[in-house]
This record gives structure tokens, sequence and C-alpha cells, in this order.
């Protein structure tokens, strides 16, 4: 049975453009959206929900919690990700992860599309179609990598300065098609929730990383729990 209302919420954006996203849904159609910037966002998911939840006028929870799982934001994706778990589990709710790539797939109705998104060092995170994801430095692409792209890294005011104009077009490869697209929209989150649903094998609210943690234990261990 198809879920009636679902909260989605994406908090995978990492720039300053408005790549998160904070929905509501009756019947696969958005009836109230909040979009926030990528930077600073993690604050905002709780009150954005409860203010969206007021505004829809829901009197009761939703029947799905879907979230994006990543590549993306190691912030935004554990602050949406923790609320997501919470949410579901105090409103005894069905909750679903959904690939940043599955959902912007959906969005653009492109199943072909690899999906290139912000990373730190110099690097995207590359989320192709059917493979795992997985970071690549920016200057060990070559053209014709991809036949269709996008994605914050190559499309809207984030965008990679070496992935966009001329030296975008050197770099990728004429014949390497630019979808207009850089964050999913509520819909591709809630199709593709649905359709991972579908499988034996759809993901949890748990957070896909790429890179390992920078924070590690202490040499010298933990210290010992107050007595």
């Amino acid at each position: 049975m198809k879920p009636e209302r679902c909260l989605v919420l994406n908090g995978a954006g990492a720039g300053r453009g408005l790549s998160n996203l904070i929905a509501l849904l009756e019947g696969g159609t958005v009836i109230a959206q909040q979009s926030l910037a990528g930077r600073g966002a993690s604050e905002r998911f709780a009150p954005t929900v409860q203010a969206l939840l007021a505004q829809a006028g829901w009197s009761h929870p939703p029947d799905l919690l879907a979230a994006i799982i990543g590549p993306g934001s190691f912030t935004g994706l554990r602050a949406s990700l923790s609320l997501a778990a919470g949410l579901a589990r105090g409103w005894s709710c069905q909750g679903v992860g959904v690939r940043l790539g599955d959902a912007m797939r959906a969005s653009l109705q492109r199943k072909d599309a690899t999906i290139l998104c912000l990373a730190r060092r110099g690097r995207v995170f590359v989320d192709p179609p059917g493979n795992a994801v997985y970071a690549l430095p920016v200057e060990e692409i070559s053209p014709g990598l991809w036949p269709a792209i996008a994605g914050d890294a190559v499309y809207g005011e984030d965008a990679l300065p070496d992935l966009t104009g001329a030296m975008g077009e050197a770099r990728l490869g004429r014949e390497s098609e630019r979808l207009p697209l850089a964050a999913p929209t509520a819909e591709g989150i809630f199709q593709a929730a649905i359709e991972g649903l579908q499988t034996p094998q759809s993901y949890a609210l748990e957070p896909l990383y790429i890179d390992p943690p920078e924070a590690r234990p202490p040499a010298g261990g933990l210290r010992l729990a107050p007595r």
C-alpha cells in the first residue's frame, strides 16, 4: 500500500545555495516545503519541520519518513538523519533512507545520470547509476567518463569553477550532457523512497559516509567514567 502522507528531508547540501529541503507530501503531491541553504541548515531542521506540520494542519503523524543519507555534508547528514530517526521512532512510522543519486535520477527522470556533488579537498563525490558512490579528485576527471551529469558540483551557484564554462567543457568533454539540477526535488525523494521500499535492500536512516571519520579516539584511550 502506497503511503498517503510523507515527510521528506534532505540535509546533504554543503554549499551556500538552497540545496537542502524539508517537505510534506500527500498522495505524492507537495503540500508544504521549505528550501534551506547548505551552510547552517542543521540548526533549522527541527523548527522547520515543526513549522511545516503546523502550516499543513496535520493532526496525526505521516505514514512514511524519507531522508537523504548521502553523500554530502557530514554535519547536515548527521543532523537531518538523527532528527529523521528520532521522529520515525517517536511517531511509530516507517522510515527509509534514500541515496542522493537515486533521488536526483528520480527527479530528473533520467536513470542514466551520474551525480557529482561537492566534497572537500578538491574532490567531488560521484554517485553513478547502479554502482557504489566514490570520491574523485577533480584533476582526475577526464572527458567522456559520464554520458549525463547533474549535481551541485556542476550546476548552480555552488558549482566548481573547474567543472563549469570552458574549463568544465574541456575537462568533462563536449559529449557529456549537463542536466540542470543541483539538488533533488521533494517528489524525486519520495519516488526514490517508494522504489527503494520495493527492493529487499532498502536503506536505513543512517549516513552514507564516503570518507573515514577525521575524529579519532585519544592515543592514550578514553577517560574512565566518573565514580
